[in-house]
């Protein structure tokens, strides 16, 4: 049997070693927690710039597919303004869209699309995308050619 000093320093020792170990279980529970929320958070953000990106894809093909008169009335240099909210299930997954038509000269047009999601509160992505499209002049006025997307380089500069 050990004697009575040595006896009495080793008493606080359990009580230590639960405290350690108590806080050792304390500091994963909050690592694992601060993971968590920030997985979640970066998941919602690349929900949100996946819905942004087909947002603005979407608005670009509606305004060209539904090109309109009012569009051919444009002055040189004129433009017009569209905007239009994207409603969905989620709150998180709607989509602010404001579209912009402008025409550059006689046959040639610019679209540009800015997107933000949520279309509420503080954005937690935006896309803005632009394309160039040339009008062909219609034969008569009864006929509305649609424009088309013109190419960065055209194939005839290739060869």
């Amino acid at each position: 049997m050990p004697p009575r000093g040595q006896r009495r320093a080793r008493c606080g020792i359990a009580l230590v070693t639960v405290l350690g170990l108590l806080a050792l279980a304390a500091a994963l529970v909050a690592g694992a927690f601060a993971t968590a929320m920030a997985a979640a958070r970066a998941s919602r953000t690349t929900r949100a710039s996946v819905m942004a990106r087909e947002a603005a894809r979407r608005a670009l093909g509606r305004a060209v597919a539904g090109w309109q008169r009012m569009d051919d009335s444009l002055p040189i240099g004129g433009f017009m303004l569209r905007t239009s909210p994207e409603s969905t299930a989620a709150a998180l997954d709607a989509a602010n869209t404001r579209l912009r038509v402008q025409r550059l000269s006689l046959t040639r047009f610019v679209i540009s699309v800015d997107v933000a999601v949520p279309a509420a509160g503080p954005a937690l992505a935006r896309r803005r995308m632009r394309v160039l499209l040339e009008r062909p002049p219609s034969p008569d006025s009864t006929t509305l050619l649609a424009p088309r997307p013109l190419t960065r380089w055209p194939v005839a500069d290739l060869y």
